[in-house]
């Protein structure tokens, strides 16, 4: 019930939006088309805030994979475990 008041909305969303910008700062140095930073978005819920990434290779390029066209395990950049600090 307190979750859904204005005022703690309010800063749930402030919260959200910093540790998004962590994200963003995090992401930057490791800019090759921009999808990953595009697709981060804050996105409300009844009672909180989320961070959310819409580009379809998120997970892979946030925490690595195996990739089949170079044929080797690729590190991934860890941006969204900086919204976690």
């Amino acid at each position: 019930m307190v979750a859904g008041l204005p005022g703690v909305m309010a800063v749930l969303k402030l919260e959200a939006l910093e540790r998004e910008q962590r994200i963003r700062a995090k992401a930057a140095a490791h800019v090759d088309t921009g999808q990953f930073i595009a697709g981060l978005k804050v996105k409300r819920h009844r009672k909180g805030y989320a961070i959310v990434n819409n580009d379809p290779e998120a997970a892979h390029k946030n925490w690595g994979g195996y990739n089949h066209r170079a044929n080797r395990f690729v590190d991934g950049i860890h941006a969204m475990e900086a919204a976690l600090w």
